[in-house]
């Protein structure tokens, strides 16, 4: 039986695999900076600040690196990559975005090196690059229409993906031999976040002025282009309109 780590385990996305490893009855070790529960199932590390890494990763054949960090995403996973051997007989199966090769954005660029340590490392990985969780943006509508007027980069077109089937494509993929390669996921449908807005409104029954918030530059006409779509869709995945129908948040 495969022996795997679980880094940003605590986090939606890493919630959603736990949920599928629970059911598949597999045991995994989740990585935390802190183990406030006492489980025997977590191994206190920080990869930031370089502490506890060794010991966790030691004899692991599948590692899913799912932990970031808006500031020092490549930092962490350099330190992620030394303090394992790349003659050991692991899978580094990482999360990253679609579109960080072609949106100048400081986080994306962040993830893109991030993703280049990885490919240098000579560790055997998959990298598979997700589409904006569903929860992602009902988050940022959440902060921008706040108010009864709201500002909106309207133009933005993004393929909102349930984060499940994010999950579940991660866990496939950690049952496959490691073939150095990076694949995409994306939702089953693109819309401009005007059309996502529009919705969001409507099923959290909340009136809202909206105005334009542009983007301007290389940025702008990497978001308004469709850079954050990809071709690969999940097409059995929610909808934008299905997940807010099925929100339990509201």
């Amino acid at each position: 039986m495969s022996k795997i780590l679980i880094t940003g385990g605590t986090g939606n996305l890493g919630k959603a695999l736990v949920k599928i490893l629970d059911k598949n009855n597999i045991s995994y070790t989740i990585a935390s900076r802190k183990n406030k529960s006492g489980a025997s199932n977590v191994a206190v590390m920080d990869l930031v600040h370089n502490k506890g890494i060794e010991k966790a990763v030691a004899d692991k054949d599948i590692i899913f690196h799912l932990a970031t960090d808006m500031k020092k995403d490549t930092e962490a996973t350099r330190n992620l990559l030394q303090a394992m051997q790349p003659e050991a007989n692991v899978h580094l199966v990482y999360i990253s975005i679609v579109g960080i090769d072609e949106v100048p954005f400081a986080y994306y660029q962040q993830k893109l090196a991030s993703e280049e340590e990885i490919k240098r490392s000579g560790i055997p990985y998959t990298i598979l690059r997700a589409t904006q969780f569903h929860e992602f943006i009902d988050d940022i509508f959440s902060k921008l229409l706040k108010y009864p007027i709201g500002l909106l980069p309207k133009k933005i077109i993004a393929q909102p993906i349930q984060i499940e089937k994010v999950a579940e494509e991660l866990y496939q993929l950690s049952l496959k031999q490691p073939e150095n390669k990076t694949d995409e996921i994306g939702g089953s449908e693109a819309y401009t976040f005007e059309e996502m807005a529009k919705e969001w409104m409507l099923q959290k029954r909340k009136k809202r002025l909206v105005i334009n918030l542009p983007i301007f530059g290389a940025l702008g006409r990497a978001f308004h282009g469709g850079k954050l779509t990809t071709e690969h869709k999940q097409k059995d995945g929610l909808t934008w309109k299905k997940w807010l129908e099925s929100d339990k948040r509201k």
